[in-house]
Parts: C-alpha cells; sequence; structure tokens
C-alpha cells in the first residue's frame, strides 16, 4: 500500500509554513523600508529561496512517480530536507520591525547569513536523497552544480567583508538559475 499521500501532506506542511515564513520576511521588510533601510543581498537570497522552494513544492508533487512507498527513515530524511528550507527561511529574514532597527545589512550580517548555512545543509541533504532514494548519478552535471552550490553559502556566511560575501551571492544568481532549469528539465 502506498504511503505517499501521508509523506506529500506532511512535507507539503513544513514547506508551505517555510513559504509563509519567508513572505512574512519580506513584507516586514517593505512594512519597515522608511526607518529601516533594505539590502539586495539579502533580498537576492530570498528571492533564491522561494524559486527553490518553490523547485521543492514541485518536486513533492512528482514524487509518486518515481517511488510510491517509502520507508520510516526515508521519511524523515525528507522531513529534514523540508525543514531545513523552514529554518533557512526563518533565518534570512526578520520577522518582527524590532529585529531590523539597523537596517537588513546590519540584520543580514548578524542573524540573516547563517540561514546560507541551512541552505547549505538543505542542498547536501537534497544530494543525499536523489542518490540514495533515487539513485541519481552523483557525477552527472547537477551533481557538480549541487557541489557548487553547498559550497558557495557556506562561503559567503565565513565571508567577513561586504564585497566577498556580496560577490558571492551575484556568482550564486546564474548558477541558481542553470540548476533550476536543468531541475524543471527532468
Amino acid at each position: 500500500m502506498s504511503n505517499f499521500p501521508i509523506v506529500a501532506t506532511v512535507l507539503s506542511m513544513i514547506l508551505g509554513l517555510s513559504v509563509t515564513r519567508l513572505l512574512l520576511g519580506a513584507l516586514t521588510v517593505f512594512r519597515i523600508r522608511r526607518v529601516a533601510k533594505p539590502d539586495w543581498v539579502a533580498l537576492v537570497w530570498a528571492v533564491m529561496l522561494f524559486t527553490m522552494q518553490l523547485q521543492f513544492w514541485w518536486a513533492v508533487n512528482a514524487l509518486s512517480a518515481m517511488k510510491q512507498t517509502f520507508s520510516f527513515l526515508e521519511f524523515l530524511l525528507l522531513v529534514m530536507l523540508t525543514l531545513s528550507l523552514f529554518v533557512t527561511a526563518a533565518l534570512l529574514l526578520p520577522s518582527r520591525s524590532e529585529d531590523e532597527q539597523n537596517g537588513l545589512r546590519v540584520y543580514f550580517e548578524q542573524d540573516g547569513r547563517y540561514a546560507l548555512l541551512s541552505l547549505s545543509t538543505y542542498l547536501c541533504l537534497g544530494l543525499i536523497v536523489n542518490v540514495t532514494l533515487f539513485q541519481a548519478s552523483p557525477v552527472a552535471l547537477w551533481g557538480l552544480l549541487d557541489l557548487i552550490m553547498i559550497v558557495l553559502p557556506i562561503g559567503a556566511f565565513m565571508a567577513r567583508s561586504r564585497k566577498a560575501y556580496a560577490g558571492i551571492t551575484l556568482i550564486y544568481v546564474p548558477i541558481n538559475v542553470i540548476d533550476t532549469l536543468i531541475s524543471l528539465a527532468n
């Protein structure tokens, strides 16, 4: 008997909370834009995260074509994957105007950049899921892109200068677009 409906429901609930959290953060940034200056770096990461959330939701809907029954460990791995997206969304943008009194740049440098570690965790878990659950070859183009996409946010997190993490952000954008196109083509 297929347990896919249960798996899809739980993943969609967590993913829905993740999208909600990110959108509420974006609204917070908009609401306080007159007193706290927005910052393009955090907003670019937010847009890329949103595309990843939508891409993952699309993949969840296509999951039943690949596999109908999941073990509890496989289910937990998929839940951890989805939770890492939620944590990324929760950390990336402020949820309260009090969190951003000094501007989005300061918020990102102090707290929001930790979302990049969670994003790398998501991508690392995604690589594990693709290889172990779906027998995807890690030496394919998507595997190379995933490795680059795992390392770059860690580099941006560790970068202390604005120029360094902003540069990594700009490098990440086209790689994210290419990865999305490859994923949607499959």
